[in-house]
């Protein structure tokens, strides 16, 4: 995912989350930024993953569809303006009914089209906080979000871990906590060998991001990359928000840098470096002629700043996420 504006908010994306979320009125952002979404514009690709799994792409959250003999299995419903592209879309593969929704996190690319995608009786599944948050109304991304009607809640909620058995597959849906949000699922398709990784990796190859304001955190990230990396093998396709599945190898690629890169700024705040000095270091040198993709404005400076804005969990988050950066307050 990519993201501008860091130092100013902390909640605000770059240019995919803007499309997908809709976020027109952030006034960190030029005003090119700012002007209404036109979604007529946006055209679905449709890729066959193998096995009866096919990815559904944009420029926002990706959805995935796994065809069953019975019905359709949808991951992510996209932002409402894009639910009829999203039917036809699937529509050109299989005729068949939507039988169940799967969120894998509550931004609104994710969940926006959730009630017109249920009403032919599809059940939505999803991790407890997601279901939590929509109910009850939440911000995310520098938008507010209303509380959702009681067609677009999930039916079915989940704690850690959950297994639908669906059209002769196994899909296993993991919760790992505080990562790129507090209410992530990482979906994996384990015939066809493909995971949803629930914006736990950059899209189109660039930096990853953890929404701090909607509980993701840089410890969890890696947590879910390394759940991710203990059932992938070399076949592995793993979806991230937005752009072509990455390969294990790229995944391995993103968890080593995270991992380095924590060591890194923690290093630097042990020597006392400020917010500035930690950024003029240049502790992603060796990471951005990878992650930073042309014409990107997350280039490293950036991510630095955001690692080192990095609020770290505090007592209530699971032991698990306790190795997270000790670093200050913004």
């Amino acid at each position: 995912m990519r993201r501008d504006g860091i130092h100013e908010t902390e909640e605000t994306l770059l240019k995919r989350v803007l499309v997908a979320a809709s976020l027109s009125g952030l006034s960190c952002l030029p005003a090119a930024a700012q002007q209404p979404i036109d979604y007529s514009k946006f055209e679905i690709k449709t890729t066959d993953l193998g096995h009866g799994v096919y990815l559904l792409g944009w420029q926002g959250g990706d959805s995935l569809i796994l065809v069953g003999d019975d019905g359709i299995l949808l991951v992510d419903t996209s932002v409402a303006p894009m639910g009829d592209k999203i039917k036809a879309a699937i529509a050109r593969v299989s005729t068949k009914p939507i039988k169940v929704i799967v969120n894998t996190h509550a931004h609104h690319d994710h969940i926006g089209a959730n009630e017109a995608m249920a009403k032919g009786g599809a059940l939505i599944v999803a991790h407890d906080n997601l279901r939590d948050r929509m109910a009850k109304g939440f911000s995310a991304l520098n938008q507010k979000i209303p509380p959702a009607p009681a067609a677009a809640l999930p039916a079915v909620t989940y704690a850690e871990s959950m297994t639908i058995h669906f059209g002769g597959e196994t899909v296993q849906l993991f919760h790992p906590p505080r990562a790129h949000t507090d209410s992530d699922t990482l979906v994996y398709f384990r015939r066809a060998n493909v995971f949803h990784a629930s914006g736990t990796i950059g899209g189109d190859g660039g930096y990853p991001f953890f929404d701090i304001a909607s509980g993701g955190s840089l410890a969890g990230m890696i947590v879910a990359e390394e759940k991710m990396l203990s059932l992938a093998d070399g076949q592995t396709k793993i979806v991230p928000d937005e752009g072509d599945p990455a390969s294990t190898e790229a995944l391995k690629a993103y968890r080593d840098m995270l991992v380095a890169l924590r060591a890194r700024v923690q290093n630097l705040v042990d020597e006392g470096k400020s917010e500035d000095e930690a950024v003029a270091a240049k502790p992603t040198r060796d990471f951005d002629a990878t992650f930073v993709q042309r014409g990107s404005a997350f280039t490293g400076d950036r991510m630095t700043r955001y690692v080192t804005l990095y609020r770290p969990p505090t007592a209530a988050c699971p032991p698990l996420l306790r190795n997270a950066l000790p670093l200050r307050n913004p």
